[in-house]
């Protein structure tokens, strides 16, 4: 189930990916550096390449270390390209990530609803991201490791985990929410209870690099507000902002703030059904993943001329929500609810790949 739902939309993506080609001919390999060439991409090969080198905004600090190490670790094993280091980690994160999810999944809910989480989560409209070079596959890897362990009370190895998930991407460090809550419904010693300090750890480590590179241990949160735009705010706020600054219907603003919107509501109708009815003992999963929603839209970029969009990025993000995905899993076994799923998700995840790979901002 897990290749079958890797393979199954990869194909999808590599389909319509080829739509209005003006290369046809164009090979495997052209195709494969553009795949890694988009947006944040080459901010992380960079990373790998040559550090975290001074800029006028310390704009390379937005970016986690730990998945540019992983492209360093990996490109002698590339022949030196790191480009092809960076799909490498990223897609060998991506099916860690399908193999722990459903691993996780089928002990909670079963075998089917498994299948269809990790099927869902490849075949939504931005799930093209997980096989090209962003750290989404390996952050969303990590998180459902970290659950995965506490769930069976290997704390020390769900801290260690929790601590490399949160150098990998700031909203690790809610990894310590997930610890408390199966702290409190285990109650192992207090020497077990001491693993969840390891999760700090590494954004604590994030923090030294910042020092080091800038002289500033909070570089990475002040450059996402400098360049990016990227602010506190009441978690209502950015979904109001995308409603009212929405633009003129069908213009490429509009599509943008419509695509956000939606996938931040998907996430929020799944999570909270399950969060009234969930069993006691698996809590952790509708409130993991309402602290994932709600840290994810409660720092929107500011609206501006050359980021029109409140709720920036969040249909890629929404990715990292994994228990929405298993929610939606369980949902999934009325037939006509997963073939509208699947349809809706895979022919936007094709058209939203096309743009992709023709230099279209996507999210």
């Amino acid at each position: 189930m897990v290749f079958a739902a890797s393979r199954a939309g990869l194909a999808v993506v590599s389909m319509f990916a080829w739509v209005g080609d003006p290369a046809p001919r164009r090979s495997v390999t052209q195709v494969a550096r553009l795949w890694a060439a988009q947006y944040d991409s080459p901010w992380f090969i960079a990373i790998a390449q040559h550090g975290y080198q001074k800029t006028p905004d310390a704009s390379p600090a937005a970016f986690f270390p730990l998945y540019p190490l992983l492209i360093r670790i990996a490109t002698p094993l590339t022949l030196g390209r790191p480009w092809v280091a960076a799909l490498l980690v990223a897609n060998a994160a991506l099916l860690g990530a399908l193999i722990v999810l459903f691993r996780l999944a089928e002990h909670e809910l079963g075998p089917a609803a498994a299948g269809r989480t990790i099927f869902y989560l490849v075949a939504f409209p931005t799930g093209f991201f997980l096989s090209a070079a962003y750290n989404e596959g390996l952050f969303i890897a990590l998180l459902a490791a970290t659950v995965y362990c506490l769930r069976r009370q290997l704390w020390w190895r769900a801290g260690l985990l929790g601590a490399l998930a949160a150098a990998t991407r700031s909203a690790g460090i809610l990894l310590l929410l997930a610890f408390a809550i199966e702290l409190l419904r285990a109650r192992p010693g207090w020497r077990d209870a001491l693993a969840a300090g390891l999760v700090p750890l590494g954004l604590g480590a994030v923090m030294a690099v910042d020092r080091l590179a800038y002289g500033d241990p909070l570089a990475f949160s002040h450059t996402q507000a400098a360049h990016w735009g990227r602010h506190l705010a009441p978690p209502w706020q950015a979904p109001i902002d995308a409603v009212r600054r929405a633009g003129p219907p069908f213009t490429e603003i509009w599509v943008h703030n419509v695509l956000e919107l939606a996938s931040v509501l998907a996430l929020a109708a799944l999570l909270v059904p399950w969060l009234r009815r969930t069993r006691r003992d698996q809590v952790v999963y509708p409130l993991l993943g309402a602290a994932l929603l709600i840290f994810m839209i409660s720092f929107p970029s500011r609206y501006t001329a050359d980021i029109p969009y409140p709720l920036y990025s969040t249909s890629r993000i929404g990715l990292e929500v994994f228990p929405a995905f298993m929610a939606l899993g369980v949902l999934g076994r009325r037939p006509w609810l997963d073939r509208a799923v699947l349809t809706t998700f895979l022919s936007a995840q094709g058209l939203l790949a096309a743009h992709f790979l023709h230099s279209g901002w996507v999210a």
